[in-house]
């Protein structure tokens, strides 16, 4: 419990830095703007082009997918690898493991405030902006939507900060951890349906999507086709399992790496 508290006064604290420093607002709105925005003006043309449909899926839902992946990248969660490694590079991180807090626990909290911010307001203004110029998808106007929805972002954003944090841990090991960085970053773009919606995937890559951890983090995007109705407790199962999997996995890693730093002195 003093854990969670410590961490929502973390989160709590990065947003007001945000409030009162908007720089980075402005640097992300106009990130998003100009990558999301281009997207979605090609891929209409595309549809246009194609009858108004690509393989049976409309315009209106390839772009709610394409807008909801960008705007849940706004949250950052990446950073959090270089974040770990600048501490184990500068030496930082013995520092703070005598914090009254998990050091995974406050590297999470501290990405998430960086963000949160940012993800709150764009994708406010996004939601506004494509409601009036292209209207909602149907399965938004279902029940479900909205508490699945919220539910499928707390959960891929819990492992989107797992599996960068398994490759910020590498750096106790790996001297430079951007390479393993950029394949699996590449491989969350490719399978999140950052520049293809997921629907128009071939049936293995989207198996591939659908089942990795890769893709399970930016479930967000399957929300607005109609088939979410029906597999959203399978997506959020996978999520779920990942989650658990991971768990383990960085838990064994960063119990690994504490050794390392008491045998070794950092």
């Amino acid at each position: 419990m003093r854990s969670l508290r410590i961490a929502r006064t973390i989160i709590k604290m990065r947003v007001k830095d945000r409030l009162y420093y908007p720089s980075r607002l402005i640097v992300d709105t106009v990130r998003i703007a100009a990558r999301c925005g281009i997207l979605l003006v090609l891929y209409r043309y595309v549809f246009i082009l194609n009858g108004g449909s690509v393989n049976g899926i409309p315009y209106l839902i390839a772009a709610w997918s394409m807008f909801l992946y960008f705007a849940f990248s706004v949250l950052v969660l990446r950073h959090i690898s270089q974040a770990i490694m600048e501490d184990v590079q500068r030496g930082t991180i013995e520092i703070l493991f005598s914090k009254p807090i998990s050091y995974l626990s406050y590297r999470m909290a501290f990405q998430v405030g960086a963000g949160l911010y940012s993800f709150l307001v764009i994708a406010t203004i996004g939601v506004v902006a494509l409601a009036l110029s292209i209207g909602f998808p149907a399965t938004m106007g279902l029940p479900m939507f909205l508490p699945t929805l919220i539910l499928v972002v707390v959960l891929g954003g819990i492992l989107s900060l797992i599996v960068y944090s398994i490759i910020g841990l590498l750096a106790f090991w790996v001297e430079d951890i951007n390479p393993i960085f950029w394949m699996v970053d590449k491989a969350v773009m490719i399978l999140g349906g950052s520049y293809l919606p997921v629907a128009l995937f071939p049936p293995a890559i989207y198996k591939i999507a659908l089942y990795s951890p890769f893709g399970a983090t930016q479930f967000i995007t399957h929300t607005v086709y109609e088939t979410w109705q029906h597999e959203w407790y399978l997506k959020i199962g996978i999520q779920v399992f990942w989650i658990t999997i991971l768990g383990i996995v960085i838990h064994l890693v960063f119990k690994k790496a504490r050794r390392r730093v008491s045998l070794n002195g950092g």
